[in-house]
């Protein structure tokens, strides 16, 4: 068997390799996206059913007379934990909330920037190993023409 086959046949192979890899992403996001729909629809339906029992004309929460206890203990006990622990002196206790929720949305958007260029990286180590994969077995000079 000559060189010019066995190349061949490696560009059959590893061209097949790719194709049917693509052929299962394609199925497997395919996959996800159907039920992921499914979950938004589900969910749509239920937000849309019970927005008129459960939120006001403002889309706040109805909560009636014992909900609005609760929700006023709980900002009491929220108040009072938030300048005992949180309050740096000098602050009120709004300013420490505005603080910590800007402190927590740094942390968040830093997060997301890590996550998006872990993503990147790893979307071109994919691409570097396909289009490696793609000139497995060419001759040397046939890969740099290309």
């Amino acid at each position: 068997m000559n060189k010019n086959k066995i190349v061949e046949t490696n560009e059959k192979i590893a061209n097949g390799v790719v194709d049917g890899y693509k052929k299962i992403e394609n199925g497997v996001v395919s996959g996800y996206k159907k039920i992921e729909d499914g979950v938004v629809d589900g969910f749509n339906n239920i937000v849309d059913k019970c927005s008129g029992v459960m939120l006001n004309e403002d889309k706040t929460l109805k909560t009636g007379k014992v909900g609005e206890t609760v929700v006023n203990g709980y900002k009491k006990i929220e108040d009072k934990f938030v300048n005992v622990f949180l309050v740096k002196e000098g602050e009120t206790i709004e300013e420490a909330k505005a603080r910590i929720a800007a402190e927590q949305k740094a942390r968040d958007d830093a997060m997301k920037a890590d996550a998006e260029k872990r993503n990147a990286e790893q979307k071109a180590r994919i691409e570097t190993s396909l289009e490696a994969s793609k000139n497995a077995g060419k001759p040397k000079k046939q890969k740099e023409e290309e």
